[in-house]
This record gives structure tokens, sequence and C-alpha cells, in this order.
């Protein structure tokens, strides 16, 4: 399986005390917040300003917990490698994993994807599991991703990465490659961009649900990492995270992140918190 992300439902208590971590230290220290073009949850408008859904949820998460509201958009590889190192760096949107889980600190989930191997729709082409995907000539997964760290994990030696998912629709349909990863949110807009239809691709094989999350370089303090998450979780119990999402992205993805309640993350421990006490 490329993901292991299954819903939980374990409540976080610490909602409870939101106020006595406002008014921690974590509160108007300085945290470096990097995304990338990925619309349509963060794109630069025409101002050259960080927009989206997800970036201004985030940008509102801050200001609740006393940071300041900006955002920078960078390369992704280049913003895994900043929150790698830090100090005191977040990034967003990120896929939490069993690869990634001890690299950072977690806050989230702020996204819900199903993703899987797509195709063109004109082709014959059938995979029934991820062994018969190795024997495609090639499948396309953009550098730096989740799914690009999943298949290379488990040995896929057919991989074709370049370093924005736009290419892997152009070498899709152009036929360099034979599938494409990538999910239901992700794709859509790309065709926006493209003289391509959203028809002329179709799913062939599902690989499973994965969540997103904000990663905090490891140098972030725990009452940091605390202060977010029950700041997010008020956001998501207030209605904010609705607000934001509504129109943009499925109502059953909103209404599953409209609780403060966690997949089961289990190499995290029990409550798929557990690195974080609260």
């Amino acid at each position: 399986m490329l993901w292991i992300d299954r819903f939980g439902g374990m409540f976080l208590a610490g909602v409870l005390f939101l106020n006595l971590f406002s008014s921690a230290p974590a509160r108007g220290e300085s945290i470096t917040v990097l995304t990338e073009h990925s619309p349509p949850g963060e794109y630069l408008d025409d101002q050259g300003r960080v927009t989206g859904p997800t970036a201004e949820l985030v940008r509102e998460l801050l200001q609740r917990v006393g940071h300041s509201g900006k955002i920078s958009l960078v390369p992704w590889a280049r913003g895994y490698m900043t929150a790698r190192r830090g100090p005191k760096v977040a990034l967003f949107e990120t896929t939490r994993t069993e690869l990634r889980e001890h690299q950072f600190k977690w806050v989230g989930p702020i996204k819900r994807i199903a993703g899987g191997l797509f195709v063109r729709s004109e082709d014959d082409v059938s995979i029934t599991n991820l062994e018969e995907a190795r024997n495609l000539d090639a499948i396309c997964v953009y550098r730096g991703s989740s799914g690009a760290q999943a298949l290379s994990a488990m040995g896929f030696t057919n991989l074709e990465q370049p370093t924005h998912s736009a290419q892997c629709l152009d070498m899709l349909m152009h036929g360099r490659v034979d599938a494409w990863m990538t999910s239901d949110i992700a794709r859509g807009p790309l065709f926006a961009e493209t003289p391509y239809s959203e028809n002329e691709v179709r799913l062939a094989y599902a690989t499973s649900t994965k969540y997103l999350y904000i990663a905090l370089s490891l140098d972030v303090p725990d009452s940091t990492v605390a202060l977010w998450q029950n700041t997010l979780d008020q956001m998501k119990l207030d209605g904010t995270l609705a607000r934001y999402y509504r129109g943009t992205y499925p109502d059953d993805m909103i209404e599953a992140l409209s609780q403060p309640e966690y997949p089961d993350v289990q190499w995290a421990g029990p409550t798929g918190n557990a690195t974080y006490p609260q």
C-alpha cells in the first residue's frame, strides 16, 4: 500500500485548553512558512501574494496563534529540504507518511486526498495491483512527492520524475509514459492550464487515501506544535475550515475534516499524534 492512512476517531482533548496554550511562549515567535504552487489550494495572485483556500486557512491559523502571516511560495523540493534543515520552518501541504514521520513535527490534517494511477481513457491499460504497475514502461510521478518516495522505496525502476506535476500530464497525453500517479484534487486544476479535458484520463488503479499536514521542522518546540494543533482544531469546530474550502473541495472531504479527529497513523502510536504531547 502506498499510503497507510486510515481515518480514526481520536478526539483531541487539548482543544479544551486552547486558551492555556495561547499564552505560551510560542506566541509571537518567528517561523518561516513555505508552500508550493499547487492550485487551487496555493498559488500566486496578480499582486504576487500567495492565496488559495488552503493558503488562507494557514494564514488565519498564523494570525490566531500570533505569528506573522507571511507565506512564501517555493519549488517543492527546495521547501522540503529547507523544512528538513530548519531552523523553525513550516511546510504545507505535506503528506504524512512512515518515511517522513520522524523528519518533522505534524499539525493537521488540513486535506484529505484520494489518489492512484491514471491513464489515458483511450488506452487499453489495465492495472489490478502494484506488481502489474512494475511492468509498465514508465510511470510519471513528480520529483519529491510522497508517491515518488513510496514507489522508489518499493524498488520501482520505471519512474519518470519531472519537477512539476503538469509535466506528467503532458507526458501522459503524448504517450511518453503509461500512467500518471496523481489524485482527484491535484489533477483537476492542471487541465485548466492545458488543452486537455479531464475526460481524457481515467483512474486505472486506486491506491488509497492520504492525509496532508503542516510539517514543522524538528527544532520547533512541542508547545508551538500543540498551540498550532489546538488552534486548527478550533478552526474546524467553528466552521472556519469549511468556509475556506466550500466550493473548491469535495463536500465529503470538508465534512470529514471539520471534526478534530485524526487518521490512525499506525507507525506513530495508537493516537496517531503520540510524538507530540498535548
